[in-house]
Parts: structure tokens; sequence; C-alpha cells
């Protein structure tokens, strides 16, 4: 049963304050009490659809009641509390819980910041499974993930047949390159969009021609920073070894995308390597962890029957065994810090970041942390919201799936459709915020 909304407010958040639950005209407040419970049906129900021995289903129906529990506390904004893990990433996440529960009066899971809580879920869901003797690295959503590959391997190898012959071409012209080198941006911005978190227990079949889709989609990037993204590629420097960063979002076609913009940039040699970072346990659904990236690998090699994409595979393949494809899954990244704290909460991250020619920063959870999950003006830039953020060149490829954005072009209401515009989306704010139609392509150096 959920708690009494009287304790909400029926508005949307205030401009250049952080979203938080308590509003219940934002995406946050619909995050928590709408989506949230299709997570946790999704994950019992698969738990329990699982050939487990005897011994395993016992430990499964006492998840299935802890996470039951969890859900309970979320609906009825119960108070957070410390995890009750002795693991690294659990005791950094109990420091910063004292540290919350010292400096704010409510600690609620739709007072305190949405990005703070939704976080917190995950490493709530990860102690329910590290209290079992045999699900201890259990990852309850790897059967979702495994699904989204099957959903999108018609498109993958669309785009493999593209690319394959395209990629044998060592000798492009500059004009031809920088075409090939939008359409494959293009392509791993749109690739954003197939997000399990969102559409959580819906079929998402992808079918699309990715050619024809990056045409057809260009309308609704209603900020494009992509030739400036290409000059800064060209741009000379002296960072040596050449390194491009590329911080994932969603494992399955996200990911395809993903490394598919990473050979080009190593095939061109604007990268010597491409580090790729991912997250250290199972987050937000579909995020890739080193087990996914590794089972991604391994299908489109042995599993896929397409030429294509076992020839892409084995390509992609090679370039992990030889260390031009790096995976690295800091624990960063499942903290709830905005990446304006890095340089002081995790400075060898930042001075490895420093290092990079360009960062690539994917999706929506990479983008609310760029600019701090506040509620900006539309027309805040994206270096003001960054807060200082530059190790080195940021790039952001987000399709918009929640409220906070910025730096958006004057004429931007131009290229919402009519039918967008309602902000009546289950008490939510403008639909194209939250619907994933819509994109930006930032940059800031």
């Amino acid at each position: 049963m959920a708690c009494n909304i009287d304790q909400f407010l029926d508005q949307k958040t205030p401009d250049n304050e952080p979203l938080r639950g308590k509003y219940m005209k934002s995406f946050g407040y619909h995050s928590l009490m709408h989506r949230m419970p299709d997570v946790f049906s999704a994950m019992t129900g698969l738990l329990k659809a699982e050939q487990f021995t005897l011994a395993n289903k016992e430990e499964i129906n006492d998840i299935v009641n802890k996470l039951e529990l969890l859900l309970s506390e979320i609906l009825n904004n119960k108070p957070l509390r410390t995890i009750d893990s002795t693991c690294t990433l659990a005791l950094i996440w109990n420091q910063l819980l004292e540290k919350k529960f010292n400096s704010d009066s409510i600690v609620t899971w739709f007072d305190t910041e949405w990005l703070f809580t939704e976080n917190y879920l995950y490493i709530r869901i990860k102690e329910i499974f590290e209290k079992t003797k045999m699900l201890k690295d259990y990852d309850p959503f790897k059967q979702l993930k495994y699904k989204a590959f099957d959903e999108s391997e018609i498109t993958m190898i669309a785009i493999a047949d593209f690319l394959n012959p395209q990629f044998s071409k060592k000798e492009l012209d500059n004009k031809n390159l920088k075409t090939l080198f939008i359409q494959i941006l293009k392509i791993c911005l749109w690739g954003n969009r197939f997000d399990l978190s969102l559409n959580i227990g819906k079929s998402k079949n992808i079918t699309e021609d990715p050619l024809e889709a990056v045409v057809s989609l260009d309308k609704y990037i209603l900020t494009d920073h992509s030739d400036e993204i290409w000059n800064t590629l060209n741009a000379s420097n002296d960072k040596n070894p050449k390194i491009i960063d590329i911080i994932l979002d969603n494992s399955a076609y996200e990911l395809f995308t993903d490394m598919c913009l990473a050979d080009f940039f190593i095939t061109y040699g604007f990268a010597e390597t491409v580090v790729f970072h991912g997250k250290s346990i199972p987050w937000y659904v579909s995020d890739v962890t080193k087990p996914d990236f590794e089972h991604f690998l391994n299908r489109l090699i042995n599993e896929c029957a397409s030429s294509a994409l076992q020839q892409i595979g084995n390509r992609w393949n090679n370039y992990y065994k030889t260390g031009k494809f790096v995976i690295e899954c800091e624990e960063f990244w499942t903290l709830p810090h905005c990446y304006s704290t890095m340089a002081t909460e995790d400075s060898e991250l930042y001075k490895k970041l420093a290092c990079s020619q360009l960062l690539i920063f994917k999706g929506d959870l990479n983008y609310r942390k760029l600019i701090g999950d506040i509620n900006w003006s539309p027309s805040t830039t994206f270096k003001s919201a960054l807060c200082q953020f530059q190790p080195t060149a940021v790039v952001a490829l987000r399709t918009l799936k929640c409220d906070c954005v910025c730096d958006l072009n004057c004429d931007y209401e131009t290229k919402i459709d009519e039918t967008d515009k309602d902000d009546n989306y289950l008490c939510s704010t403008n639909y194209w915020q939250v619907n994933g139609k819509y994109a930006v392509v930032h940059l800031s150096k």
C-alpha cells in the first residue's frame, strides 16, 4: 500500500533545484511510484521462473520476500538506512549515508534527491543477494539483457552488413570519413532509446533499418554538436597513447552501437585504445557489467548464425584480446555522486580520464550525473551545467528520458510534435522530456 500523497507537492521540480520524488509533476515521482513496481515484478517473476535446485528455491523465496519488503519501503516513503554489508562498495555507501543523515533532517525515498535514492535502490538489491549462500553474485536482470540481444539481432545484422565493408576501406578522404563518422555517431546516439529500466516487461523487437532511422530521426535532435565533435577529434594534441573513453549505459543493442563507434576510432587511427567503463554490480536493470561485456562478445562469435555478426564479433574479440578494447568497472559509477565531485571524491579516476582524447558519456543516468540532476533552464549551456567537470573534452549522447536537460537551441520547441507537449503523462512533466523520442548531442571542451 502506497503512502499518503498529502505529504507530496503537486508541482513540478522548481527551477535550478535537484529532482526529487516528492514533486508529483516530476519524473522522479512517477519513477518511484509507478516504475519501481514494474521493476520489482519483473525481478521476482524471473527469479521464480529460473530452474534452480531445491536449496536454491528456498533462497529464492527469501529473496522474493525481501524484495517485496524493499518495494514497500519505497512506496511508503520510509527512511533510508545503511547497507548491511562489509564489501568495499557498501562501506563507501555507508559513509555517504552517514553524511546524508547528519546534513539532512529528512532522508526518505521521496524527500531525498532522486538521483541519490534511485542509485541507493540498486545497492540495496545487491545487499539482498549478497546475504545468500549460493546466489551472492547472481544478476537478477541477466535474462532481460539476453532477451534484449535476441530482439535486436536483425538490426545488428543490418549495421554489421554496412560496416564490415566500410571498415575494410582504410583510405577514405576526409569528407567521406566525416560522413561515416556522423552516421555511426547517430546510430550510437539512437541506440540509447532501448533502455530496459524504462521498458521493463515490454517486448522491444528492434527491426528498423538503422541507416534510414538516422536520417528520419535527425529532426528530433534538439541540440547537435556532431560537427564540433568531429573537429575536436581532428585537432592535434600531445596525448600519448591515444585513448578514447566511452562511459557505457545499456547492454545488448546499445552496447553493439557503442562498439561500432569504438571500432571507427581504432580503424581510422583516432585511438590506439578505447576504454569502456561499465558497472561493478548489476545496475539500473540493463547497464553493462564486465560479465555482460564478455558474454556479448561471445554471443556474437559463437551463437549468431549471421556471418556478418560473426565477422564483426571476431574483429572486436581480437581487439579485446590485444588490449585495443578495454573494459573497466570502477566503483565510482555505482555511487550517487554528480560528476562535478569526481576530482575530489575519486581523484585517481579523474586523473585517468584527463589522459583521454575524448570522454563519451552514454545515456540518461550519465547525463543526469554530468549536469547534477538539476532542473536547469533549457538555455543553460552544457559547459555551465557541468559545474567545472572538464578533465578533457566531454561528449554526451542522450535520448531524453527524464526532466533535466540543458543547452537546447532557441528554436527547440519547433522540433517538438504537438502531441508530445502535454504534461499529463502520469503526473509527470512534458512528455517530450521523458519519452525517449528526442535527443541531444553535447560537447564541452
